[in-house]
């Protein structure tokens, strides 16, 4: 065989492995994006089931704070657990229009800086929005709920709760924004940082990560 002949046979298998690669990495890329968007459909149905709670707050305790508007601690009982409610609605759509404006056929690093964002919003809205006020919750919720017959009969319940999460609250963010950030303990911080990320979103960015690792290959 001459040189030229075999410089021939070379480049054409060259671009035939060029070619194997490239299907190879798209079959990999398509199989993995699917789990992605799989992945992803917990964290879907999840903001999906908050919202339809936060519609059914509004529709049982609106009616009951809005009838007995005059009496003081009801009324702000009510708008309380309103606006909760509401937060429930507006922080699932939020998540959920990220999730729709995902383009899962972009480059993986535009995708990540989707599912970054994503991370930030569910973890950031997720824990002030519907996590934090869950310490005080009980006792708007109890006022409303009884028509504000416990302040009439039990209104140290209420003070109690109260108390409660105020400390329970300050405790979350002392363990969570503070003693956990120590240098000393940044494999907790790693893992609290996971954990408030949720499951879905993790499971996602494992997905893109391992598209990553073998695009670079």
């Amino acid at each position: 065989m001459e040189l030229d002949e075999m410089k021939l046979a070379w480049q054409g298998l060259d671009r035939r492995l060029e070619q194997q690669h490239t299907l190879s990495l798209q079959l990999f890329r398509d199989s993995r994006m699917a789990k992605l968007q799989r992945g992803l459909r917990p964290l879907v149905w999840g903001q999906a089931i908050q919202m339809l709670i936060g519609v059914l707050g509004l529709l049982v305790l609106a009616p009951i704070w809005i009838a007995h508007w005059r009496d003081p601690a009801v009324l702000i009982a009510g708008v309380v657990m309103h606006a909760y409610c509401v937060g429930l609605i507006i922080v699932g759509a939020v998540v959920q229009g990220q999730v729709v404006r995902i383009d899962f056929g972009a480059p993986v690093l535009v995708i990540q800086r989707q599912l970054l964002q994503l991370r930030r919003t569910y973890a950031i809205w997720g824990a002030v929005v519907v996590g934090w006020p869950w310490w005080f919750l009980t006792a708007p919720l109890l006022v409303v709920l009884t028509r504000g017959a416990i302040m009439v009969n039990a209104p140290s319940a209420i003070w109690i709760q109260l108390a409660i999460g105020v400390v329970g609250l300050f405790a979350t963010w002392w363990f969570f924004y503070r003693w956990s950030r120590h240098p000393e303990r940044g494999e907790l911080a790693r893992r609290i940082d996971d954990s408030t990320a949720g499951g879905s979103i993790r499971r996602a960015q494992a997905a893109l990560d391992e598209i990553a690792r073998f695009e670079q290959e």
